[in-house]
């Protein structure tokens, strides 16, 4: 996606959300708490696994197509105010552009922890896609509004 085209897209879904939850302080403390305790490398692992548990809780259905599946995590991400998602081919892997997601607060370590959290959560996805090797989700670009990952053996 074009810088332009991911702007176009925040900026939509952002006219229709419907703005932050009463979590965020405290959230923002038990991340921050977290860090401080585990560290940032336990803090992302456990994170990871939380995006994991999310993916779960979720129910989302093996889908026949990388398309069939971005129209469905749209509808859940929307229903959850938590965004939007374009999945691109690339090579061997799969770009995901997550943009509009959940923000806090404009730090790096809520960057660092909300990708994380998504991180875990499509490496779940994938996985439950009926995949046979075992896939790597890692962030790969922080855009303005968008987070880039890559999904790769």
């Amino acid at each position: 996606m074009q810088p332009k085209d991911i702007e176009q897209a925040t900026l939509a879904y952002f006219m229709e959300c419907r703005g932050q939850g009463q979590w965020s302080k405290f959230i923002l403390i038990l991340i921050g708490e977290m860090y401080r305790s585990a560290g940032s490398a336990d803090a992302q692992g456990f994170l990871r696994l939380v995006g994991s548990r999310l993916h779960d809780t979720l129910g989302l259905a093996e889908q026949p197509t990388l398309e069939a599946l971005e129209a469905t995590l749209n509808e859940q991400w929307r229903a959850m105010d938590w965004g939007w998602v374009r999945l691109t081919l690339q090579g061997q892997g799969i770009e995901i552009t997550h943009g509009a997601y959940p923000v806090l607060e404009a730090s790096e370590q809520w960057t660092q922890s909300i990708s994380a959290v998504l991180e875990g959560l499509y490496e779940s996805l994938f996985q439950a896609q009926g995949e046979e090797t075992r896939l790597q989700v890692r962030l790969v670009e922080n855009l303005s509004g968008a987070l880039v990952f890559r999904c790769a053996s």
